[in-house]
């Protein structure tokens, strides 16, 4: 199953016949800051890392991750990108029935496909903001065996406060039910301590939390993910990975990332400063309705007549990529998906889109 992804430069460079670095990227949700502050001093000293074997089983990098999310290293695990955990969930597993709310990262979907596991989807009315229903959802998980949340969701960019989310972890539990809450851009937002579900893997071994740290990090070029989940829960997934699954560079990225507290203050205040800013102004262009979003992008309902591959086509020809949501379940041509970048970036995608829309023509 062929699934279309935000970020793919070179795919527009080929289409547009311009270089990957011509265009502002705005389908890829990725740090508007760029990489931390080392990184570019540990590529330039990189040649002794390439020459040796990275550490099997990221040791070290354990240790700087658990002191960052404030767990024992044997309750994390590393992998090359979030996506590789996201399918060994299946590998190790093996669920025959997985209840996926949507519209979502269409990974899971895929991987239960690949795993032969039937999906039972939950759908998310954009009348309703797309706000997950929690009890509809746990009046739904009955008989399934695995349920996947993306917290902050995307492309909603919305997200379920834990006062609302733990009832239907305890449910699962109690039911075993396993649960990956998917938390790729949490992140993002300031308060994302308290907004973890981390705190309850202690208690409950059929959770599993995901992060991308190549989001947080901006580094969606060097591949790195990770898991926490409770100890016995992580030795299970151990089990099924490969040794040297993430390269020496990303290591040391991801090292430097977790060391880099004002990195990500400065990331959080940037984000949502420029998110109340873009949001604002696309408010206030005719045809387009942005959705409240905890995230660092923002979805956008475009009018009919206006689409997405149209609206997507035009700022291509521009040098500005967004990200058309017509792939993702339950969404159509009327939805784009605009990631939050620095400020004069953001000025240029909204002059374009002005320009765009009102010069009228076929749409």
């Amino acid at each position: 199953m062929k699934y279309k992804h935000g970020g793919n430069v070179y795919r527009a460079a080929k289409k547009y016949n311009l270089k990957p670095e011509d265009f502002l990227d705005f389908s890829s949700n990725t740090n508007p800051l760029g990489p931390p502050p080392d990184v570019a001093e540990i590529l330039q000293n990189s040649l002794p890392l390439i020459t040796s074997y990275p550490e099997p089983d990221c040791e070290t990098l354990k240790k700087t991750g658990s002191d960052f999310f404030g767990v024992s290293p044997e309750e994390l695990t590393f992998s090359n990108g979030a996506v590789e955990l996201i399918y060994l969930v299946f590998q190790v597993l093996h669920p025959r029935v997985v209840l996926i709310p949507g519209p979502t990262f269409r990974e899971y979907e895929i991987a239960a496909h690949l795993w032969k596991g039937r999906v039972k989807h939950f759908r998310l009315s954009p009348r309703k903001d797309f706000r997950l229903d929690i009890q509809a959802l746990t009046a739904a998980a009955r008989n399934v065996e695995l349920v996947f949340l993306c917290n902050p969701n995307n492309p909603t960019g919305k997200l379920v406060p834990p006062e609302v989310l733990v009832p239907f972890l305890d449910f699962c539990r109690q039911h075993s039910i396993f649960v990956v809450v998917d938390e790729s851009y949490l992140l993002f937002h300031p308060n994302w301590r308290e907004l973890s579900c981390i705190p309850k893997i202690e208690e409950n071994k059929n959770l599993l939390v995901l992060h991308s740290l190549t989001k947080i990090f901006g580094v969606p070029g060097i591949r790195v993910g990770c898991g926490v989940a409770h100890k016995d829960t992580i030795k299970q997934f151990r089990k099924h990975q490969i040794p040297w699954r993430v390269n020496a560079i990303a290591q040391e990225v991801a090292k430097a990332g977790f060391r880099s507290d004002d990195y990500l203050f400065r990331t959080q205040q940037v984000v949502a400063k420029e998110k109340e800013f873009l949001g604002r102004e696309l408010s206030g262009v005719p045809g387009l309705s942005p959705y409240p979003s905890e995230a660092n992008f923002l979805l956008v309902r475009l009018e009919a007549p206006l689409t997405a591959t149209y609206l997507e086509d035009e700022l291509g020809k521009r040098k500005v990529l967004v990200r058309n949501c017509n792939n993702f379940g339950f969404l159509g041509e009327h939805f784009i998906r605009i990631a939050v970048r620095k400020h004069q970036d953001n000025l240029f995608l909204l002059e374009q889109v002005k320009k765009i829309l009102g010069r009228g023509g076929s749409r």
